[in-house]
């Protein structure tokens, strides 16, 4: 499983990724957090990996 992290407009990382295993695709990923208790799969929204952005669901 390979993470791909997200970035901010200005470059910086965020402490969201999203994961290869989900398929191939780009236009709707799912989005993980990684926290202090370990990484969290995260619900109503989605990533948008072609546009780098994300959307609700």
């Amino acid at each position: 499983m390979a993470r791909t992290r997200i970035y901010k407009k200005d470059g910086t990382p965020t402490p969201f990724f999203w994961s290869d295993k989900d398929g191939n695709d780009l236009t709707s990923k799912t989005v993980y957090k990684k926290t202090a208790e370990g990484v969290k799969k995260m619900r109503g929204v989605r990533f948008d990996a072609s546009k780098q952005v994300f959307r609700k669901v």
